[in-house]
C-alpha cells in the first residue's frame, strides 16, 4: 500500500521562512583582502567581460582561487553577474584607487560600496549597538551573520571583511576593541573633505553618524511686483536611527522658525 502524504504550501513556506539556517546566505570572500584586491586590480585591467582563465594569467594567481572570491564580489556590487564577468563602475573606480595606490580615494571608494551593501551596513549597525567588539568577537560574527560555518577559510574572509571596514576607515580600534569611526573627527582632521559629504552622492550608513544635523538649508525669494513672494527651501538631514523618534520634532521647530523669520521679513523688508 502506497500512502501519500500532503503537505500544505502555505505552512511549508512559512517553516522555510522562520528556520533561520533556510535564509540565504551571504558569500564571504575566501582570501586575505592584498589577495582580494590584487583581483579587483585585475579586473580593472579589462574594458570588457572575461573568463577565469584571462585573470589568473594576468596576475599569477589560480583561477580557483579567484573563483572563491568572485561571489563576495558580486554580493558589493563590484563585479557585474555573467558567465564572463566584467567590473561595475563602483568597481572600475575602486581598482583604479587601488592600482595607483591613493589612500583618500580608496577610503572615499569603500564607503561609497559599504554604504550601498545592506550586510556591511548591518555590521556598522552591530558595532555601534554593542559599543564595540574586540576582534575575535568580531570576525565571529561577521561568519554567523553571513550564515557561514566557522571553517578555516571563512574566518579569513572575515577578517578581510573587517579589513575593507579599516580600509574605509569606517571602523577604528580603541581600548583593545573595534569601534567606530566618529565622522566629525575625520572631517576636522582633513582626512574627509567636505566635497566628499556632498548630497549627490551614496547614502552614508546612518551607523557612523553620531548626531542629527541640517547640514543645507537653502532660501530663495523673488518679488515680482505684487505681494505674493516664492520661497523655496531645501533641507538634508544626517541622522542616525537612534534620532529618528526626535526627527519630526526637531524638523517642525525648523520650519516654525522659517515661517517666522518669513513674518518678520514681510513686516520689515519687503516694503523696502
Amino acid at each position: 500500500m502506497v500512502r501519500l502524504l500532503y503537505v500544505n504550501p502555505f505552512l511549508n513556506n512559512y517553516l522555510k521562512e522562520s528556520d533561520p539556517m533556510s535564509a540565504e546566505k551571504f558569500k564571504l570572500p575566501s582570501s586575505s583582502y592584498e589577495e582580494l584586491t590584487k583581483i579587483i586590480k585585475a579586473y580593472g585591467h579589462f574594458s570588457a567581460p572575461v573568463d577565469l582563465g584571462e585573470v589568473s594569467k594576468l596576475i599569477g594567481m589560480d583561477s580557483t582561487v579567484i573563483s572563491r572570491n568572485v561571489g563576495f564580489l558580486l554580493e558589493l556590487a563590484i563585479l557585474e553577474p555573467g558567465k564572463k564577468k566584467t567590473v561595475t563602475s563602483a568597481g572600475r573606480n575602486l581598482a583604479q584607487a587601488l592600482e595607483h595606490e591613493m589612500p583618500d580615494e580608496i577610503r572615499k571608494n569603500w564607503r561609497e560600496i559599504v554604504s550601498e551593501t545592506e550586510f556591511l551596513n548591518k555590521l556598522i549597525t552591530s558595532i555601534k549597538i554593542r559599543n564595540g567588539m574586540d576582534e575575535g568577537t568580531l570576525q565571529s560574527h561577521i561568519a554567523f551573520s553571513a550564515g557561514q560555518p566557522k571553517k578555516p577559510a571563512v574566518m579569513t574572509g572575515a577578517r578581510t571583511v573587517m579589513d575593507i571596514l579599516r580600509a574605509s576607515e569606517l571602523i577604528r580600534e580603541q581600548d583593545g576593541k573595534i569601534v567606530l569611526a566618529k565622522i566629525e573627527d575625520d572631517i576636522e582632521s582633513g582626512k574627509i573633505k567636505n566635497s566628499e559629504l556632498d548630497s549627490s552622492q551614496p547614502t552614508r550608513p546612518l551607523g557612523f553618524i553620531t548626531s542629527p544635523q541640517v547640514s543645507k538649508v537653502v532660501a530663495e525669494q523673488s518679488y515680482t511686483g505684487s505681494p505674493q513672494i516664492k520661497i523655496n527651501i531645501n533641507v538634508t538631514v544626517d541622522c542616525s536611527t537612534a534620532d529618528l523618534d526626535t526627527l519630526g520634532e526637531k524638523l517642525n521647530q525648523i520650519i516654525k522658525d522659517v515661517n517666522r523669520e518669513i513674518r518678520d521679513g514681510e513686516e520689515t523688508d519687503i516694503d523696502e
